[in-house]
């Protein structure tokens, strides 16, 4: 009777062994605590693209329905690492883009170099002609300079008078412009009232203020009487 009993402690210590490795098989095959999973593909050993941006998908899974959670990072350390719990996973995807080529800076100044040493600047001539000297079909005479000369020559009209008079009193010239001025008044007294003025002015500046006096009151008296 004993040596059954010992055959059947036996069995059932065998029994609750295989029970245990079942339970400890079944405890490892069943996914762990949320983690994060990076995805590469063929593109990621090709020199020719570049990683542009990481597309990250969090899926939440819950008894009854989950969430799913996406969102969009430039840099991979950009990417959320808080732990999402047990059963939930975050996947995270490259997106990639062809890479741009690099032109070295040698090969563009080499470029324009030849591009420039190809080509040849032949000199430009150009003909300078002088101006030929060109004859005025006019000549300008200085009609005050000719009246001066006339009327010096003893030929002497109102008008030279007049023009040769004004010119040497606008020049400040009084002491010349007080001679053609006596002899403008020795060929008439039928002048405007302004010679009148002009002439004193004249005469003071070669100190013949009498005369000079007289010549303003006449003045005077001319603009009065055409008021």
């Amino acid at each position: 009777m004993k040596k059954y009993e010992a055959i059947l402690c036996t069995l059932a210590f065998v029994f609750s062994l295989g029970c245990f490795a079942q339970r400890t098989n079944h405890a490892s095959a069943s996914p762990a605590t949320g983690k994060t999973t990076l995805l590469t593909d063929n593109l990621a050993n090709n020199s020719d693209y570049v990683i542009q941006s990481y597309y990250v998908e969090e899926r939440i899974n819950k008894l009854f329905g989950g969430r799913i959670i996406t969102y969009q990072v430039s840099k991979l350390d950009m990417v959320d690492t808080y732990d999402l719990g047990p059963n939930n996973t975050r996947t995270v995807i490259p997106n990639y883009v062809k890479r741009k080529p690099k032109v070295a800076p040698n090969a563009i100044e080499a470029k324009t170099l030849v591009a420039s040493s190809s080509v040849s600047v032949e000199p430009v001539k150009v003909e300078i002609t002088a101006p030929a000297p060109t004859t005025s079909k006019y000549v300008t005479v200085n009609m005050v300079d000719t009246y001066t000369k006339v009327v010096d020559k003893g030929y002497k009209s109102v008008d030279m008078l007049k023009k040769v008079a004004d010119r040497f009193y606008f020049d400040g010239n009084l002491s010349a412009a007080a001679g053609y001025y006596a002899q403008l008044f020795e060929e008439t007294k039928d002048l405007d009232a302004i010679y009148y003025y002009r002439y004193a002015q004249s005469l003071k500046a070669i100190n013949e203020d009498e005369k000079a006096n007289a010549l303003m009151k006449r003045f005077k008296s001319e603009t009065l009487t055409m008021k």
